[in-house]
């Protein structure tokens, strides 16, 4: 039987007063409307937990499909503590939706996101152990004739030396490209085109970050390809020398020009250009019988022209 709102007043002492009662329209609407929301609230509650009971048998089928060997970590103190205390604030929060999102109001004078605190708990982590690579025939040492199967400068720079022979400081020392093409006379093809092509590892820059990251190549091998460019050490100093005696002509050549201007444009009264047009004076006409044509030849300047006569 429905239960029926009983809309009389009552006075300070507990009994009804005899103000009068509302019409029966009225209070059937009141009722009816009452009835109204109660189903409404009762179906959205069934509605919940039948979602709630779905997502369950759904995430419980997809972990047992989806079983993997996991090695767990286990938890410290703070984090067991730190999970309680969200557990508690989960279960005891009072859960309000704003605008489609879920949160939880903590009664601390704040709303928590259920999202971020979830996502906030450390999830287990997959340890994949990679096999050991199988090599048929393992590298073998130049220094020490031992063989290897894992080395820094065979792995960079294909050089056969294990990390045991390994010598940084003076053995296998490093060299930029820009100190390379000046000591050894090499051009950019013969590191980039010329095969086998000299391999680099990329540092930055130690005098302005903002440059262009080095290329360090093996000195071994820079002088390797050098000795195959030039053959010997004496011809590399030999052409070295050439180029700088041809670098100081070249200098001295531009001071010469820049004196002679600075002179001209000092002294300009002092000094008389001849501007004046060249006229030949031919002489030495010469007759050629085979073709018909004839050559002279200027006494000033020696210029040779060859011409037909009509």
């Amino acid at each position: 039987m429905e239960d029926r709102l009983d809309t009389r007043e009552t006075n300070d002492r507990g009994g009804f007063s005899d103000i009068p009662t509302l019409s029966p329209e009225v209070l059937e609407r009141i009722q009816r409307n009452h009835n109204a929301a109660r189903l409404k609230r009762k179906e959205v509650e069934e509605n919940q937990s039948l979602q709630q009971s779905s997502s369950k048998t759904n995430s419980s089928n997809i972990s047992m499909s989806h079983q993997a060997p996991r090695h767990k970590r286990q938890k410290t103190v703070k984090e067991i503590s730190r999970e309680e205390e969200l557990k508690d604030i989960i279960n005891h929060g009072q859960v309000v939706r704003i605008q489609g999102y879920k949160l939880i109001d903590t009664g601390g004078g704040f709303l928590l996101n259920e999202k971020d605190l979830t996502e906030e708990e450390e999830t287990e982590k997959v340890i994949i152990v990679e096999p050991a690579a199988i090599v048929e025939h393992a590298p073998t040492c130049e220094l020490c004739e031992r063989t290897f199967s894992t080395s820094f400068l065979f792995h960079t720079y294909d050089h056969y030396v294990c990390d045991a022979c390994r010598d940084t400081e003076t053995l296998h020392s490093y060299i930029t490209r820009t100190d390379a093409k000046n000591e050894f006379l090499l051009k950019d093809e013969d590191f980039d085109k010329r095969e086998p092509i000299l391999k680099f590892i990329s540092r930055p820059n130690p005098h302005n970050p903002r440059w262009g990251d080095m290329k360090l190549y093996l000195r071994l091998q820079v002088e390797k390809r050098a000795m195959e460019l030039w053959e010997t050490l004496e011809n590399i100093e030999e052409q070295r020398k050439l180029r700088e005696e041809n670098r100081v002509k070249t200098k001295i050549k531009k001071y010469n020009k820049k004196m002679i201007n600075l002179r001209m444009s000092a002294r300009s009264s002092l000094y008389t250009r001849d501007l004046s047009a060249h006229t030949h004076i031919w002489v030495d006409e010469t007759y050629h019988q085979s073709n018909d044509t004839y050559t002279h030849k200027c006494s000033d300047c020696g210029q040779e022209e060859t011409y037909e006569k009509m």
